[in-house]
């Protein structure tokens, strides 16, 4: 049929309205003598969807203007419903409670002009995430008061409970006083998820690459982090925490009387022997990395990742012990009088001795003056040694 309008030929016998034009066709005008279709058009023609679009146009823009005033009063708490929902699904995924922060953040093409903004940077990454852990008082001034009795930049222990942060927090005032001049090299501890569960439990990672990693240090300056991070999978997981240690490593790897949070003051023994190695090459931290320190830096830490400023330690810890206790033991077998990590060795079967150092650290956290006497020879040089700095 054609449009008497347009003359447009393929429109149907049963429309109203042509689909080109829009006026009536025959049809249609026998259907709009009606009073009611009338309204439907306007000089002949169907009324165009304009007036629907704008209507929606001015939904939408009711609907923005309504997010923008909820988000300008409540801020990113608007989306703790759906962060919740994230805690749940993932909890059903996995079976058991993870992390909801990130550590693995990387920045690039960032301006930082001194230590201070690279500080703040590290602070701000952790702080806009913090809306999405379950906000308690008494954990946020468990963190203030590690973070400021120990310049410790930012400490998270976002979803962590109560009782377990308040244990967490006697290890690191016990490090601490045991170790009172290591301060100013950390710049965070945080919960986080490891790669796998049983990676680690506590780990202690010297340099992460966090800012401008892939930007050429002529342009900017760079930023690492130097920090402690705990497993989710343990510290947020009661029936792992119910269970001993043994649970998940074999009897006598760690010191006697090893507990969860114990391992971190292992850590923290790793830490030491870094702050011991910075100092003694005048550096308090390597956070701030610029085009005149950037050279230093890398060459020093590639020197301790080598293992040859902790064996050194060891072998001269070997020394006392053996002329003390009229012995000849070798150095593998000194270490293990500690505990087996102690005695960890290498592919190529040399002692990995940043753990032997670790662990005696931990035997002195847990034992104190009842520590082993190979421990009390590690511990006797790394104090005189921090006294020196």
């Amino acid at each position: 049929m054609k449009c008497m309008n347009c003359n447009v030929e393929d429109v149907e016998t049963d429309d109203n309205f042509c689909w080109n034009c829009g006026h009536w066709t025959a049809r249609g005008y026998n259907f709009l003598k009606d009073e009611t279709n009338r309204k439907m058009i306007e000089n002949g023609k169907v009324i165009k969807q304009n007036l629907k679009v704008g209507v929606l146009v001015s939904l939408l823009l009711i609907g923005i203007i309504t997010f923008i005033i909820m988000y300008s009063i409540q801020g990113k708490e608007l989306f703790l419903p759906f962060k919740y929902l994230k805690k749940q699904v993932d909890n059903m995924v996995y079976g058991y409670n993870t992390s909801i922060i990130k550590t693995d953040n990387k920045y690039n093409k960032v301006s930082i002009n001194d230590y201070n903004d690279a500080i703040n940077i590290i602070k701000k990454d952790f702080n806009e995430q913090a809306y999405i852990c379950d906000q308690d008082l008494e954990l946020s001034q468990i963190e203030y008061e590690i973070e400021t009795n120990y310049a410790i930049p930012k400490v998270s222990f976002c979803d962590i409970k109560i009782e377990e942060a308040q244990k967490i927090k006697r290890v690191i005032d016990d490090m601490y006083a045991l170790f009172p001049n290591i301060k100013g090299g950390l710049t965070n501890i945080t919960i986080t998820n490891a790669n796998t569960n049983s990676e680690y439990i506590a780990r202690f990672q010297p340099m992460y690459q966090f800012v401008n990693i892939n930007d050429d240090i002529n342009d900017y300056n760079k930023v690492n982090k130097t920090q402690i991070l705990l497993n989710s999978y343990y510290f947020l997981n009661d029936k792992m925490l119910e269970q001993p240690i043994t649970s998940v490593v074999e009897d006598n790897w760690y010191v006697k009387d090893a507990t969860w949070e114990s391992t971190i003051a292992h850590e923290l023994g790793h830490y030491v022997s870094f702050v011991i190695y910075l100092k003694e090459h005048n550096l308090n931290n390597i956070t701030f990395i610029t085009k005149s320190n950037y050279e230093k830096i890398d060459n020093l830490l590639k020197e301790f990742e080598s293992n040859n400023f902790s064996l050194n330690i060891v072998k001269d810890a070997l020394s006392n012990y053996n002329s003390k206790n009229n012995t000849n033991l070798d150095l593998i077998e000194f270490a293990k009088t500690i505990s087996t990590y102690a005695g960890t060795t290498d592919k190529n079967n040399e002692l990995i001795a940043d753990e032997t150092i670790a662990e005696a650290v931990h035997d002195y956290y847990l034992h104190k003056n009842n520590m082993q006497k190979s421990s009390y020879e590690i511990i006797t040089i790394l104090k005189s040694r921090l006294e020196k700095l």
